[in-house]
């Protein structure tokens, strides 16, 4: 046999598949965090606050004085505390929380697609789409990123029939915020397949949730967290609430809301067009997608008819689940065509960013009397100023508690105030919801308000000491007062 004949087979190295597009997403993430990490609204310090105190102290409150049940979304606060616990500075925590849960969320979606018939690239083009989204950047550090990657769990579910993963989803979408369960609904409803194995998800639902929510009802005598009946008690802002809100911050911030709203508005004019189309099988293939989106119809609808005030992080899931929407239309059509639509809306939300200064100095869309920048001047020098007496809250809490670490009391740190709000709500609600209402409170034992020794009040205005001055884009400049409070009057 002749040398040259003799062929040597190499065995074949295993190719290991880098996942690009999630990358991308991770590294865009990152990018965007740094964008907005210095220009976080006041609420979302409160969730920062409660995840600092549980990590470092393994203490449940806004301020470490006081126990407080007004954190919104416990599951938030849980997985940001136990990234604190790694990386030991909240905000960097939160960045690790915000890139993880963007990349969850283009996985997500990227499987929800390819089980759809769709190309897996369009569901990191989704999860760029959320991520960039001014008004759900102006809500870093609250729970929509995260509840943004359990609605794409709960969209694999749907896709894939999947019941255990579908409870999963509902229970973690619980925990998160118990509003989010309207999208839980509104897929059950549109899918009765899942009711064939009501019993899986259903059990594994509970799971997931009943022991926070057990624990809840008997430690803080309430299952559910205070700011169902604090923000009820608020009802509007003069004429404006949650039905017209759009209108007040399209006056304040026009071209924030314009570039927000783009992908909700392309998702909802989407919609009826794939309820129509259902007969036909390629349509069909996105009934799991439109479910999502009639999930945000309904989501918006149930907050019009609450009444609630028009807080920006409200409108959130409505765009998030108009978005999904959005992307699995994408994801059906020719591909040259949803690149094209896809990147042009992610250009317009990149330019966005780029017009509003590098690094971003407040949000995009706030409703705080100052910036970032001036609470957290403020609350540095109040700690230092009342040490360990009791001060109260000018109106906005979140940053001053997060920087002064003191105690800084009003009704979402001091449980004291709860009980007459608790009342006032009773008295206010139908037969039906105040017997809800009691059963939720019947653990719960009122206690008396810290003695407040220091006020912390606003007046218009710059003061005589420009430390205290404030300003935003949304208020006009103020300045904070600081007073002792004298022996025997009560503030």
């Amino acid at each position: 046999m002749d040398v040259a004949e003799i062929v040597v087979e190499r065995p074949e190295r295993a190719r290991v598949r880098v996942p690009v597009w999630p990358l991308v997403v991770g590294v865009v993430s990152g990018a965007v965090l740094w964008v907005v990490h210095g220009a976080l609204i006041d609420d979302s310090y409160i969730t920062l606050s409660y995840a600092r105190n549980l990590a470092f102290h393994g203490h449940w409150g806004l301020i470490g004085a006081e126990v407080s049940n007004s954190a919104t979304a416990p599951l938030n606060v849980l997985v940001l505390a136990a990234a604190i616990e790694v990386v030991r500075e909240p905000v960097v925590a939160l960045g690790v929380v915000f890139v993880l849960a963007n990349v969850a969320l283009s996985a997500f979606l990227g499987s929800a697609a390819r089980t759809s018939g769709f190309p897996g690239w369009i569901g990191s083009l989704g999860a760029l789409l959320v991520a960039a989204n001014p008004l759900v950047l102006s809500t870093v550090g609250l729970e929509m990123t995260l509840a943004s990657a359990l609605l794409g769990l709960l969209l694999l579910a749907a896709v894939r029939r999947r019941p255990v993963l579908f409870g999963l989803a509902a229970g973690l979408l619980a925990l998160t915020r118990l509003d989010l369960g309207v999208f839980v609904l509104v897929v059950l409803i549109g899918l009765p397949s899942l009711w064939r194995g009501w019993w899986r998800w259903l059990l594994t639902a509970a799971a997931v949730a009943l022991p926070w929510f057990t624990f809840s009802w008997f430690y803080f005598g309430s299952a559910v967290p205070d700011t169902l009946v604090i923000k009820q008690l608020q009802k509007s802002w003069g004429d404006w609430d949650f039905s017209n809100g759009l209108e007040l911050y399209h006056e304040a911030f026009p071209t924030a809301v314009v570039v927000s709203l783009i992908p909700a508005v392309l998702g909802l004019t989407c919609l009826p067009v794939v309820c129509a189309l259902r007969v036909f099988r390629r349509a069909a293939l996105l009934w799991p997608w439109a479910l999502i989106g009639l999930g945000a119809v309904a989501h918006y609808y149930v907050y019009t008819r609450l009444g609630v005030p028009p807080y920006h992080w409200y409108y959130a899931p409505s765009l998030i689940g108009l978005s999904l929407l959005l992307i699995g239309v994408l994801g059906a059509v020719r591909w040259p065509f949803a690149a094209v639509v896809g990147c042009a809306v992610f250009a317009a939300q990149a330019w966005f960013s780029g017009q509003q200064g590098l690094p971003w100095r407040e949000a995009a869309i706030t409703t705080n009397w100052a910036t970032p920048a001036d609470y957290a001047r403020i609350g540095a020098e109040l700690g230092r100023i009342v040490g360990d007496r009791t001060v109260s809250s000018p109106g906005e809490i979140g940053a001053l508690a997060y920087y002064c670490d003191c105690a800084i009391v009003d009704g979402f740190s001091d449980r004291g105030y709860l009980a007459p709000q608790i009342e006032q709500r009773l008295a206010d609600a139908t037969p039906f919801v105040r017997a809800l209402l009691e059963f939720n409170y019947r653990h719960f034992t009122p206690t008396e308000p810290r003695p407040i020794e220091v006020v912390l009040r606003r007046e218009p205005g710059p003061g005589p000491d420009p430390l205290w001055d404030i300003a935003s884009t949304w208020a006009e400049p103020a300045h904070l007062v600081l007073e002792p409070v004298p022996a025997g009057r009560v503030p």
